[in-house]
């Protein structure tokens, strides 16, 4: 059984606010997303669910802790390293939180996966992460491809669906695609500073030339292809920047011929490595 949950988070997930906004992507979206691999829209949620996500969002990160042990960990330096928080991570929050699942934003988010993807909504499986990129000091998101983390073993239909809960500004850190780049296979990636123990990864394939930044405001979103390459700069702003993502995914199926990702082993065993697994 889950771990009782703290009062202070018992009371803000009760808080949750039961307002509807049921959105769907229109023709020029659909169209966006098949042609460079991503499409953003303006607004995926309700205000009134924005302020409790960026409540919610806020407690969870001031905790310090994911929705299991070793859930929480910075994706630009060494697992359980010392020091300040420059672009930290919590993995899964629905887990301790089920009242996500319940929000618009989750709503929505499966209901534009479902149109882009071209399947039916039943058959998603999602499941969350949220990054926040501090004031100032938030480090930047090296060029990657989501599927580069993925068991390769496996194909995968899929697509994430990012909101931001601050305006995402080119100063404070707004995601840049290179479009067109999801109809290719995965690129060859490494750990940041070619260190499994840092989360984060980086191909060093990419035409930076053809990349595009996109600005959202808060409470807008953007949905990308599990193989677009997609990165972020650091926060050099005064205000922080949160951003809630949710991943949408057929059941993946087994991959008749996988392709080698020493990556995913490399990091797999630094994982389970972490001295937060060995207390």
């Amino acid at each position: 059984m889950p771990e009782p949950r703290p009062p202070e988070l018992e009371a803000l997930a009760a808080r949750r606010p039961r307002v509807e906004l049921a959105l769907a992507p229109d023709a020029a979206c659909v169209a966006a997303f098949h042609e460079q691999g991503f499409a953003a829209v303006p607004r995926i949620a309700p205000d009134e669910e924005l302020a409790w996500l960026a409540e919610l969002y806020d407690w969870l990160f001031a905790e310090r802790r994911g929705a299991f042990r070793g859930g929480y960990f910075d994706l630009a330096r060494r697992y359980d390293a010392p020091g300040e928080d420059l672009l930290p991570q919590l993995l899964v929050p629905e887990l301790r939180v089920p009242e996500l699942r319940e929000t618009a934003f989750w709503r929505n988010g499966r209901a534009f996966a479902a149109t882009l993807l071209g399947v039916d909504p039943d058959a998603l499986r999602g499941w969350g992460h949220m990054i926040r990129k501090p004031a100032r000091v938030g480090a930047a998101l090296p060029w990657h491809q989501d599927e580069a983390y993925w068991d390769p073993a496996f194909r995968y239909r899929a697509l994430g669906c990012w909101l931001t809960l601050d305006p995402a500004t080119p100063e404070s850190g707004c995601l840049r695609f290179v479009p067109g780049s999801h109809r290719g296979g995965v690129r060859v990636h490494r750990h940041v500073g070619d260190d499994p123990s840092v989360h984060g990864l980086v191909t060093d394939d990419v035409d930076e030339t053809r990349a595009v930044a996109v600005p959202v405001p808060a409470g807008g979103a953007i949905f990308h292809h599990c193989r677009m390459l997609h990165s972020s700069g650091p926060n050099t702003s005064a205000s922080v920047r949160r951003a809630y993502a949710n991943e949408w995914q057929l059941e993946p199926v087994p991959e008749a011929h996988p392709e080698p990702r020493p990556w995913v082993a490399a990091g797999k065993q630094a994982w389970d490595a972490r001295e937060v697994y060995s207390r």
